[in-house]
């Protein structure tokens, strides 16, 4: 026997898997649980029915009344940064102008590639007082 190896036993082994086990769930059971931040924050009515607005990171829309949406100005595609919001025969887009890909500001879907992916919507959006509140 090599005397730099301690065996361990099958209960020691057994013990560890238990303790690393109910180390992972607990730390999975937190972050289910942790509550949301608000990360941005628009007037409602600066944001008109039918259009959307970039602020803080996030395109905010507003695809009818007393309804908004959130997404990241992250690209799905290659990371680049949605930075404008235009009319493109008639449905508001937002523009990443890496490599042109549009989305409709409505639900995130895409409208033009390359990106084969929707925009990232926020876990939350709410309308509180007015103010139309961003939560990650």
């Amino acid at each position: 026997m090599n005397p730099q190896f301690t065996p361990c036993s099958r209960r020691s082994f057994l013990k560890g898997i238990g303790i690393a086990t109910a180390a992972t769930a607990s730390g999975a059971l937190l972050a289910a649980c942790a509550s949301e931040e608000t990360v941005a924050k628009a007037a409602a009515a600066d944001i008109p029915v039918g259009g959307a607005k970039i602020i803080d990171g996030w395109v905010v829309s507003h695809p009818a009344k007393d309804e908004f949406k959130a997404f990241s100005t992250a690209c799905p595609h290659a990371g680049g940064t949605i930075n404008s919001i235009e009319d493109v025969n008639g449905t508001t887009v937002a523009v990443c102008p890496k490599h042109g890909s549009m989305f409709n500001v409505d639900n995130g879907d895409v409208v033009q590639g390359p990106s084969r992916d929707p925009m990232t919507p926020a876990k939350k959006v709410s309308v509180n007082n007015g103010e139309v509140e961003i939560s990650n």
